[in-house]
């Protein structure tokens, strides 16, 4: 068999059973369309927030200018009281545990825990979600519920430091609350912490302005009790005059911290009075949202490509392997011949 008939009997074959390859087409078109359609919509909810909180009420450093410039990085602590990773807060076990129990009114005052399983329960079956039962006891729930948002929640923060928060979910409804939840507990978080430094400050400069008058009381009372002693003495005399010298030293030291330790006092009482933190939604997390779904007219054409492809292949086997199989053959006998003309030749 030459190449021109096979190509003769491969187009033979291909008009004979062309319906084959339109039904093998027609049915890979039809699965992929299944799977295309057992594909669950996701609801995308982004939400970009920052702290109004000035981090420097005098200047603005050259870092700080970086940063707006996006020429380096911003600090993700998001504040510069704050000493923890805001992406780590957002993402972390005791934030989520916080949002899944929190309950939306909206939704008939129930807790995120219970919604977040109902809705997944919502879609279970072939290439979907894993059915769950609903725990009875609230640390299951909680747990649950925690797993549930650990995989459709994410957050960064930007060269501007803007954190942005991202949850999806399968209903646009709980996309929303979601995100707004997080946003409350973080900012509560925030404030919580902004509060509790400020009052650590002024707890250790009222501490420290007691223990310096107390010291101070203490050097008076050295003092009178000096002078008491040296009243009818020469007070030209080293031995009496060198012991108050030194307590008059040690005593204007301790008075000039005395002093600023009461400016500290009176700046940190002004602190905890006026420190009221502020975090505000740049985006909010409001519809239209972004949606995440399979394109079902790509899922199709890739099925009919896959169907004619298989349907060609399994059509135009039968020639091709006869062909194959005589051209193997052929090099078979040619070999041989080759080799019997090799033995055959006399010796000189």
């Amino acid at each position: 068999m030459n190449n021109l008939e096979l190509i003769k009997q491969l187009l033979d074959r291909l008009k004979k059973f062309g319906w084959l390859i339109l039904l093998s087409a027609a049915l890979f078109g039809g699965l992929f369309f299944y799977l295309a359609k057992q594909n669950i919509k996701i609801y995308i909810a982004k939400s970009t927030v920052f702290p109004l909180n000035s981090t420097s009420e005098n200047s603005v450093s050259s870092s700080a200018i970086g940063s707006l410039l996006g020429l380096a990085d911003a600090p993700k602590s998001f504040t510069q009281d704050a000493s923890i990773n805001i992406v780590e807060l957002a993402t972390s076990r005791r934030t989520r545990e916080a949002v899944a129990m929190e309950k939306i009114s909206n939704l008939k005052n129930r807790t995120i825990a219970e919604l977040l399983i109902e809705e997944n329960n919502k879609h279970v079956g072939f290439m979907q979600n894993q059915p769950i039962k609903m725990p009875t006891d609230s640390l299951g729930l909680v747990n649950t519920a925690s797993n549930l948002m650990k995989k459709n929640f994410s957050a960064k923060v930007g060269k501007n430091g803007i954190l942005e928060l991202i949850y999806q979910n399968s209903s646009s409804d709980l996309a929303r609350e979601v995100s707004y939840v997080y946003i409350d507990k973080l900012s509560e978080f925030y404030i919580d912490l902004k509060k509790k430094k400020a009052k650590v400050d002024y707890e250790f400069a009222v501490q420290k302005a007691d223990s310096l008058k107390r010291a101070l009381d203490i050097l008076d009372a050295k003092a009178i009790a000096l002078d008491e002693k040296t009243y009818f003495t020469n007070d030209e005399l080293k031995r009496y005059n060198i012991p108050k010298i030194n307590l008059q030293s040690e005593k204007q030291t301790v008075q000039s911290q005395y002093y600023y330790a009461i400016n500290n006092r009176e700046s940190a009482a002004y602190k905890l009075q006026k420190e009221t933190p502020i975090i505000e939604a740049l985006d909010r997390p409001e519809p239209p949202f972004d949606i995440l779904q399979k394109n079902k007219i790509l899922y199709i054409l890739i099925g009919v490509f896959i169907g004619l492809f298989v349907g060609l292949i399994a059509v135009s086997w039968k020639v091709i392997s006869n062909y194959l199989s005589a051209e193997l053959n052929k090099a078979i006998e040619k070999a041989t011949k080759a080799k019997e003309e090799v033995e055959v030749k006399p010796e000189v």
